[in-house]
């Protein structure tokens, strides 16, 4: 008898390209700052935006806390091609004596690709190329008031929806989420993502072009904190595990870094 996660894997990835998506700005990272002529501030910035990119093209998160990279980070500036400044409350009037020195804008950088990736090369690390895998996330959430499974167009669930996106655009990660809509509600519940239904997930899989699926059943406890079960399903390779006592935020996070290096094949 075929084995019900061997089953999914097959139907997930029955005619998806592998690593079908490109993703672009991998070599831009961003990070908010006081003032466009504060050197110590823009310095601050672009060792930040340098270690956001660093976890993009890496795919490792784990990247940012190497106790090697911190004197790596002194020389970002080595490493920049471009620089953009962005007023955060451009359109609105100043209306302090100060002016633009305590205002805060968004500092884009550009680095250059070649010294992003000596500096991963040094720290034993590798970057992860950017034609990326699309990653379908099935999350069915249990609460105080009940089941529902996160998606586009729910009308619950907007805080984990929102931390999902947030967490994949910061690492590069092509993340697709179901609509669950009229249709898709009825097709699908937290019974099916809990059980990682092939005939179901396997299903929006294919509708969605993903290439794997990450599966999360996740439950809110009398404390408030949350515990969710997690299935990664791709190239053949069920994973599951659990993260127990966190906020849903957390469990998002940790979940999608392992997800990420596993697709990357990061060690």
């Amino acid at each position: 008898m075929v084995r019900l996660a061997a089953f999914l894997t097959c139907v997930v990835l029955a005619g998806a390209p592998a690593r079908a998506e490109m993703v672009a700005d991998l070599y831009r990272g961003e990070a908010i700052v006081t003032g466009q002529d504060n050197l110590d501030e823009r310095d601050r910035g672009l060792r930040l935006a340098l270690t956001r990119v660093l976890v993009k093209v890496s795919g490792d998160d784990r990247v940012a806390d190497h106790p090697m990279l911190p004197p790596m980070l002194a020389d970002a500036h080595a490493h920049v091609r471009d620089i953009d400044y962005e007023d955060r409350k451009k359109g609105i009037q100043i209306s302090d004596e100060q002016g633009t020195r305590d205002r805060s804008f968004h500092l884009r950088v550009d680095f250059d690709p070649a010294g992003v990736d000596g500096i991963l090369e040094r720290l034993g690390l590798r970057p992860w190329q950017p034609d990326r895998p699309r990653l379908l996330v099935m999350l069915a959430v249990t609460d105080h008031t009940g089941a529902f499974v996160v998606g586009t167009d729910a009308g619950r669930g907007i805080g984990q929806r929102e931390a999902l996106l947030m967490d994949a655009r910061r690492r590069g990660l092509p993340l697709v989420l179901p609509k669950m809509d009229a249709v898709e509600t009825v097709a699908v519940g937290y019974r099916e993502v809990a059980a990682t239904s092939g005939v179901t997930i396997g299903a929006l899989a294919s509708a969605y072009a993903a290439d794997a699926v990450l599966a999360g059943a996740m439950t809110i406890t009398a404390d408030g904190a949350w515990n969710t079960d997690w299935t990664l399903l791709a190239d053949d390779m069920p994973v599951r595990w659990r993260v127990s006592d966190v906020t849903f935020d957390r469990s998002i996070g940790a979940a999608l870094g392992r997800a990420v290096r596993i697709l990357a094949d990061s060690p």
